[in-house]
């Protein structure tokens, strides 16, 4: 019963790894809905905080920052001493400052008017916009490769020679006919021979 369940979870795992590559790759093509609905898939099989970065990441990419930030503020619960914490509250703390400030005016159309148009003001150039961070993709170590039998039991075939070289050695002198010849001046050996 137990090795049915371990067969299961690593069924499980294998099949979270096989979204978490998709997703990845969708991520990578600017597929971003896509991702989130494979990073999402993943978690659910196996809820390993790893996947959490990945889907804040798609929710930013997305423009919901509220699940973004949510979403990072969870991976940091999950895993407090994640070494990839200052990226993390870097991110939550650039989402948190976007959620702060004041949308921006809605634009509302020219009114078409016979009248000349108003004359350009001068605009101060907006302040240039800091990049956006890279995102932080965390790939999920494979699972460890497990060695065939002989690999791990390489040391049976030496020792079974030479068992088998010894048993042919103890065969043969065992089974062999007695070569000493009695005689007068073999009394000795015969003795012992017989």
């Amino acid at each position: 019963m137990a090795s049915l369940a371990g067969a299961e979870e690593l069924d499980a795992t294998g099949k979270a790894r096989v979204h978490f590559e998709a997703g990845r790759a969708l991520y990578r093509l600017g597929n971003y809905a896509e991702a989130l609905r494979e990073f999402e898939a993943g978690y659910q099989l196996a809820p390993r905080p790893q996947f959490l970065v990945n889907i804040g990441q798609a929710y930013r990419k997305l423009g919901d920052l509220p699940r973004a930030k949510e979403t990072f503020e969870r991976y940091l619960a999950a895993v407090p001493d994640s070494p990839e914490r200052p990226q993390i509250e870097n991110l939550i703390a650039e989402l948190a400052a976007q959620l702060a400030a004041p949308p921006p005016p809605p634009v509302e159309p020219p009114a078409e008017k016979a009248t000349a148009p108003p004359p350009p003001e001068k605009s101060a150039e907006p302040p240039p916009e800091k990049p956006a961070p890279a995102p932080v993709l965390i790939a999920q170590p494979p699972p460890p490769k497990k060695r065939s039998f002989f690999a791990r039991h390489w040391w049976i075939v030496p020792v079974a020679a030479a068992v088998a070289a010894g048993l042919a050695v103890g065969i043969y002198y065992a089974a062999r006919p007695s070569t000493v010849q009695c005689g007068d001046a073999n009394v000795i050996l015969c003795a012992s021979a017989r």
